[in-house]
């Protein structure tokens, strides 16, 4: 299992196995290319001022774009972990894997803002 953890590091976005678990994977043909589903659910790992927190099942899935592999499109499905403070509130824990107000990874949103000038609020990606 060790080498199939080291592989996702290197294909999925820095530091997204310390928060998330890769539950499956899928391969969907769409015209001449392919598109590779990964799955991910954030995992009961809490910042340190959490102590107090408990796992509250979780959000619908986000899906979002990340770096070509080979060629393939590359969709992340995310659901990220609802927790329940000391009061009975649902919190969720700081995350900044996925760039706000688009639907791209953070790295890929970097990459194509150096590369295109902007955001990719509507980009040859998104």
């Amino acid at each position: 299992m060790e080498q199939y953890r080291l592989l996702a590091e290197c294909l999925l976005p820095a530091r997204m196995l310390d928060w998330f678990d890769l539950k499956t994977e899928r391969v969907e043909q769409k015209g001449d290319t392919q598109v590779i589903h990964l799955y991910l659910d954030e995992n009961e790992q809490k910042a340190d001022d959490g102590e107090d927190l408990r796992p509250n099942g979780f959000t619908r899935e986000s899906v979002f774009h990340d770096f070509p592999i080979r060629g393939q499109e590359v969709l992340l499905h995310v659901r990220r972990l609802r927790w329940l403070d000391a009061d009975g509130h649902n919190v969720m824990t700081e995350c900044n894997l996925i760039q706000e107000s688009t639907r791209c990874s953070t790295e890929l949103a970097d990459f194509l803002k150096e590369a295109f000038g902007d955001a990719p609020y509507n980009g040859p990606f998104v």
